[in-house]
């Protein structure tokens, strides 16, 4: 009868576990989990001082480590001297670029005047030597005119004196003979007198024409001397033309003069660019705690050491910790995200409080280095573990990494949201 009653009380037990367990599903597959930041020399150098300890807590900004800043300083003050330099020469280059552009524009000036003057001052002489060969064409006409006039006044006048001295000498040869009286003679002498005086003032107008004529052929010179001026005035236009010309290649100078410019302005770029990147190495010799956390055990560096670009020099553990519990695939048919887990650390021996965070996406086989192929023929079913991440609400921030802890789901929380999805 006792035997009976033991074994119904073990049955009654048993089937209680099952059914608790079926809702209250949990393993011993669980480890504490964090982030850990790996801290690493972004530039080579030697190690100057190490400002921390292993396990000790640090903040984020605080000093770690320092590399020896000798050479960065150098280059810093180097790439500043060539900035300067640089700036040095964009001022001159600016200035004769300005220089330049005065000097383009102000011979452009002179040179357009002088060639304005050149061709108001062409016309005006070619329309005085116009006026002065007209003038002179006329006035050897005219002289021509009266030199044949004159010569022709000279000629008749030459006839009359003639005629006159004929007709005196033979009315003298009659008063000698008492042939013709002294009033005809006194006549004759008078018609002869009058035309000596007409034959020399006949003589004179010729004289005066041939003066004139001889005048006018003189005034051609000073019309060859205006044609001159007329190719003086050609060859000052040609010459402002060329200076013209030559004035506007000043442009050519000053575009000269702005790539010189652009080509400073450039170089200061440059020299700025590098001051940048050794100023940045400057400051990547003072490594910093990029997050908030603990130092690992060990600090793997030692001032005067010899640390290259990339070289971990000490790891961080965060202070946020979370639990991945690794549960069969059978216990989380009533497990959701939100729902309660007990957390028992076994170091500790006591257990807090979390909650479902996620699933996993996948078991740990599938995300293994070698999932296994069941297709290959040779198929035995088992059973997987689906990784889930566990949020803690009320446990201690120094949890070491990969400690060993128990969780329980409690899934009859939250059913009815369960039930919904």
């Amino acid at each position: 009868m006792v035997a009976l009653v033991v074994i119904a009380a073990a049955a009654v037990y048993t089937v209680r576990y099952f059914r608790d367990a079926a809702v209250h599903p949990s393993t011993d597959d669980a480890y504490v989990q964090g982030d850990t930041v790996l801290v690493s020399a972004k530039i080579a150098g030697r190690v100057l001082r190490v400002s921390v300890q292993g396990s000790q807590r640090v903040t984020q900004g605080q000093l770690l480590v320092e590399l020896d800043p000798t050479d960065a300083r150098i280059a810093v003050e180097q790439d500043l001297a060539a900035i300067r330099a640089a700036e040095a020469n964009v001022t001159q280059a600016r200035a004769a670029l300005v220089t330049q552009q005065s000097q383009t524009v102000a011979s452009i000036a002179q040179a357009s005047a002088t060639l304005a003057a050149a061709d108001a001052h062409l016309p005006q002489t070619q329309t005085t030597v116009a006026i002065q060969e007209r003038t002179l064409r006329q006035a050897v006409l005219q002289a021509e005119a009266q030199l044949s006039a004159a010569q022709g006044q000279s000629v008749s006048a030459r006839s009359a004196l003639a005629t006159a001295q004929r007709t005196l000498s033979r009315d003298k040869t009659l008063l000698a003979q008492g042939a013709l009286a002294q009033q005809d003679v006194d006549q004759a002498q008078a018609a002869y007198d009058a035309a000596v005086a007409q034959d020399r003032s006949a003589r004179d107008a010729v004289t005066q024409a041939r003066a004139a004529l001889a005048s006018a052929d003189a005034n051609q010179m000073q019309v060859e001397i205006s044609r001159q001026d007329i190719a003086g005035a050609l060859a000052q236009r040609q010459q402002a033309v060329a200076g013209v010309a030559s004035a506007q290649t000043g442009f050519d100078v000053s575009r000269e003069r702005e790539a010189q410019l652009a080509s400073a302005e450039a170089a200061v770029a440059q020299a700025q660019a590098q001051l940048a990147a050794a100023q940045q190495q400057l400051q990547d010799t003072r490594i910093a705690a990029s997050v908030d956390g603990v130092v690992a055990n060990q600090v793997p560096v030692q001032p005067g050491q010899v640390v290259q670009p990339g070289q971990t020099l000490l790891t961080i553990v965060r202070l946020h910790k979370w639990v991945e519990a690794n549960f069969k695939e059978t216990q989380l048919t009533r497990v959701r995200v939100g729902q309660p887990v007990a957390v028992r650390v076994d170091l500790l021996r006591k257990t807090f409080h979390g909650h479902v965070e996620r699933l996993g996406p996948a078991t740990g086989a599938a995300l293994s280095l070698l999932p296994p192929q069941n297709a290959t023929g040779n198929f035995t079913k088992v059973v997987q573990r689906v990784p889930i991440r566990i949020a803690l609400d009320d446990a201690p921030t120094n949890l070491q990494l990969g400690l060993s802890v128990e969780v329980t789901v409690d899934t009859t929380r939250n059913a009815a949201e369960s039930a919904a999805r």
